[in-house]
């Protein structure tokens, strides 16, 4: 459900920058982002995790001053920074020796911690290449590629990278997520 209500967000930028330009998609991103993040934090109880507050403020911030100085620069740069910052957060966790990725993933894999200080780096380098990404299609290439990459252009990448993932970490999947399928 909450990777669902995610692409509200996304699907609202998309529909009103076809419909009405970047200026109106702007807006349109940041109210479906705060309805969004109001139904999370009711059904969080009160909480966000941090990632999610980087999400929220990084778009209050960049959408805000978009629609403020009616300039799309600000939105342009909100993907680049958001990648960067989660890729930042991964690399210092991983050289702190606290893999943030052993936090979220120490359910569906069984590694040691050189395992996971590899996967949080694979992570950081994953949010690096999309930062870059991003960036080149906000900044190098016309506004509907810049429109369809940011809406659903980084969905394949994704995909193949977690499948990618999967495939060489099966054999250190939980033995409880193993037992689970098996039945």
């Amino acid at each position: 459900m909450k990777a669902l209500l995610d692409f509200i967000p996304l699907i609202a930028f998309f529909v009103t920058a076809r419909q009405s330009g970047i200026l109106a998609a702007a807006g349109a991103l940041l109210i479906a982002t705060v309805v969004v993040y109001a139904i999370h934090f009711i059904r969080q109880k009160g909480k966000f995790d941090k990632q999610q507050w980087v999400v929220l403020i990084l778009t209050i911030l960049f959408c805000g001053g978009t629609l403020l100085l009616r300039d799309d620069i600000y939105l342009r740069w909100k993907s680049p920074i958001i990648n960067g910052v989660f890729a930042l957060t991964l690399l210092v966790s991983a050289a702190i020796n606290k893999p943030l990725m052993q936090l979220a993933m120490k359910e569906v894999f069984s590694l040691t911690m050189s395992g996971w200080k590899k996967l949080t780096v694979a992570w950081a380098l994953f949010f690096v290449l999309m930062a870059v990404l991003h960036y080149i299609t906000a900044f190098m290439m016309s506004d509907e590629a810049w429109v369809n990459f940011k809406t659903y252009g980084w969905i394949p990448i994704m995909l193949v990278f977690v499948i990618a993932q999967f495939a060489v970490l099966k054999k250190h999947l939980n033995p409880a997520l193993k037992n689970k399928s098996a039945e």
